[in-house]
């Protein structure tokens, strides 16, 4: 049977297995066709050797990538080990194991795809091996060693000791592998003893008496009474002398007339100016690539830089680039540069940055690629 029929199905497996109900968007027999054409193209002379490519970035839109993504663990295995068997058979050899890893271009429609292959060295492809790990929530290999199959341990074990175990590639133990730890009895609630209630004070009703006492009151056949009281007549109030008053009549030729003051007349109000508002920045820029003199003009608040296609972003063809590499924010009236935690970090004027402002002229640097940044 055709090498090429045994892999279509074991990618339809792959789909039956994994996503029932959902068939193969395109045909992974001529994906695999293409795939193996990008190998020959892309295969040079390093060192006298037939080197092939290590990358292979296949691009589809993002209806299949919300289908595909819980089996890009299996497809894009399938896709290496056809690889590495193409190119055995042509005398090729890699740097290391194909990495082969699926991105969305959102100018494709479903149905539609795009595969390229890139020759990089080792230390770049094992960074973005690490990154697409990453993406893919794969485990890496305990100790940076990989085998194919579970192999024992040789190394003898004390009965004071745990025994080391071996572990395949993106083995995560569970917990049986693990030796079990003692367990205690010990409560700590049973060293609590029940806590005697304190003691609450009685309040007495009764009040003491004071110890003074009052003075008694005067006891009243001891007071003599006068034997005589003379009668005293009251003296005549003299009478009241009323002594008539006058009360000149004022002049009215000496008295002053006086009329009220005229009412001052109202200000008028002071007029306020209101200022126009000022117009609304909209938010562009542009990248030129110093190297192809390519331009990326970008006319939204916020734009990513990276290996994968999104609406308003810059795409480069650089496999030192990560794939949501940086961003571009338009913010209080400028414009901001953050890296995302890429793999080889973002330079602004040769400095790595982790965010910075940006200037008329400043030159940004994208894994290998340089861009001339121009505000407006």
């Amino acid at each position: 049977m055709n090498v090429l029929t045994i892999f279509e199905q074991r990618v339809s497996a792959i789909f039956l297995e994994g996503a029932p109900g959902h068939r193969m968007p395109f045909s992974f027999k001529r994906l695999a066709k293409r795939a193996v054409r990008e190998m020959e193209d892309e295969t040079f002379v390093i060192d006298g050797v037939d080197t092939a490519p290590a990358l292979y970035t296949i691009l589809i839109s993002a209806k299949d990538d919300a289908v595909m993504r819980p089996l890009y663990i299996d497809l894009t295995e399938e896709i290496s080990q056809l690889v590495e068997a193409q190119a055995k058979k042509r005398g090729y050899t890699f740097v290391g194991k194909p990495l082969v890893r699926f991105m969305v271009d959102p100018a494709l429609r479903g149905g539609r795809f795009s595969v390229f292959a890139e020759n990089i060295d080792p230390r770049t492809l094992a960074r973005l091996r690490d990154e697409e790990n990453a993406f893919l929530g794969i485990t890496p290999p305990q100790d940076n060693f990989a085998v194919d199959e579970f192999v024992p341990s040789s190394v003898p074990v004390h009965d004071d000791e745990p025994a080391p175990v071996a572990h395949e590639v993106g083995y995560v133990p569970s917990m049986d592998s693990f030796s079990e730890a003692p367990s205690t009895d010990y409560d700590p609630l049973a060293d609590e003893r029940p806590v005697e209630a304190d003691e609450i004070d009685e309040y007495v009703d009764d009040v003491d008496e004071p110890d003074f006492a009052f003075a008694p009151e005067p006891d009243e056949e001891l007071i003599p009474e006068p034997s005589f009281v003379p009668e005293l007549e009251p003296e005549p109030e003299p009478e009241p002398v009323f002594e008539p008053t006058f009360e000149p009549e004022p002049d009215p030729l000496s008295t002053p007339v006086f009329e009220p003051a005229p009412e001052p007349e109202p200000e008028p109000a002071p007029v306020v100016e209101i200022p126009a508002p000022a117009p609304a920045q909209t938010p562009s820029c542009t990248l030129i690539d110093l190297g192809s003199g390519q331009t990326f003009a970008i006319t939204s608040a916020h734009a990513l830089i990276g290996r994968e296609r999104t609406p308003g972003g810059v795409a480069l063809r650089d496999p030192n680039v990560s794939r949501r590499h940086a961003e571009l924010v338009f913010t209080d009236g400028g414009w901001r540069i953050n890296d995302l935690h890429s793999t080889n970090g973002t330079l602004v004027n040769d400095v790595e940055v982790r965010s910075a402002a940006l200037h008329e002229g400043d030159v940004l640097t994208i894994g290998l690629v340089n861009l001339e940044f121009r505000a407006g």
